[in-house]
């Protein structure tokens, strides 16, 4: 179950969301009532999803067309399945941690019924401020001050880092498959080189989220390589931190996530049957003559793929393609049927 919670705190930290809504249930009501929210959403057909509500006891929502038609799969967590859903993700959290800490603290300071009208209205004036705190997180910035919560226990917990919260290699592993599930990207990459009898084919996986990332960072510091910078040129967005790696260091991330990937499992089976094909190396001769200025012209040769060989790596190319159209993610009731 630790490894199964670990690729969730992946997932929400790059698909879910936490979120503290105030409502006022009646017109006759003096104070509101704060309803906690955990959700996930992903491309349909949303197989990491469905996980994420089987473990938790949620459902999965009729999926809802975004951009392009494509189809968004959605579970949400309300009330108390929200806030033990919460806690349980808590330790393995590392971008959103201090948002599980303030839904979490709603429910704490959630009055109970039999309190006085003085003591519910002093109740909703703390958690308002904890509401107003979770909003300004969503936006990138932290609360100012110190941390709404007033459990001692709780201050410099969203600091751990994995080391110092105990996680075991499986459960590093699987936080991190959540995380390239979520906000990574498993390619083939295709460069056509003037002079080169067919082109070059390169397997690629990386990973981008808005920074700060701890979770880019766990990646680089895991699997090598380091984290980049991109720059937004569009308002109001925020810039990225970027990872990637390339051929053998990114078959042997991928060897390593393989086991507990779930979304992009069949790309990464894809991109390491490329490798392996790749690996058993090359079976054709080309010959063509060397110019000399000062003696004879030289003929020379030397080892290329066959354009069978080239014809399986752009197969295995269109594929992943393929799996990375609109079309292939598209929900249609006759598969449902």
């Amino acid at each position: 179950m630790g490894e199964t919670l670990a690729y969730l705190a992946g997932l929400v930290d790059g698909d879910g969301y936490f979120k503290v809504s105030r409502a006022y249930r009646t017109p006759g009501t003096v104070h509101p009532y704060y309803a906690t929210t955990v959700g996930v959403s992903q491309l349909w057909p949303g197989e990491a999803v469905r996980v994420f509500a089987a473990t938790f006891g949620g459902v999965v929502m009729d999926p809802k067309k975004i951009s392009v038609g494509r189809l968004m799969a959605r579970c949400e967590l309300r009330g108390s399945k929200a806030e033990s859903a919460a806690r349980r993700l808590l330790p393995f959290l590392q971008l959103k941690r201090e948002q599980a800490i303030l839904l979490i603290e709603i429910g704490r300071l959630r009055p109970r019924r039999r309190l006085r009208v003085r003591e519910r209205g002093a109740a909703c004036v703390l958690m308002e401020g904890v509401r107003q705190a979770l909003r300004s997180s969503h936006d990138g910035t932290r609360p100012t001050g110190k941390l709404v919560s007033s459990r001692l226990s709780l201050e410099g917990y969203q600091e751990l880092t994995p080391e110092q919260l105990g996680w075991t290699r499986e459960q590093l592993l699987s936080y991190l498959a959540g995380i390239i599930d979520s906000d990574g990207n498993l390619r083939i990459e295709r460069k056509r080189v003037r002079g080169m009898i067919g082109p070059h084919y390169r397997i690629n996986i990386r990973c981008g989220q808005v920074l700060p990332s701890r979770a880019v960072e766990l990646l680089a510091k895991t699997f090598g390589g380091h984290v980049g910078l991109r720059r937004s040129r569009r308002p109001n967005c925020r810039d990225l931190a970027t990872w990637s790696l390339y051929d053998r260091a990114a078959e042997s991330a991928i060897r390593a996530l393989l086991p507990y990937l779930v979304v992009k499992k069949t790309e990464a089976l894809h991109l390491l049957e490329l490798r392996w094909m790749k690996a058993q190396g090359k079976n054709g001769l080309t010959e063509w003559v060397h110019a000399n200025r000062w003696q004879a012209s030289v003929r020379m040769r030397k080892r290329c793929y066959t354009f069978e060989q080239i014809a399986e790596f752009e197969r295995i190319f269109l594929r992943v393609q393929h799996m990375h159209s609109p079309d292939r993610r598209s929900f249609t009731t006759t598969s449902n049927d």
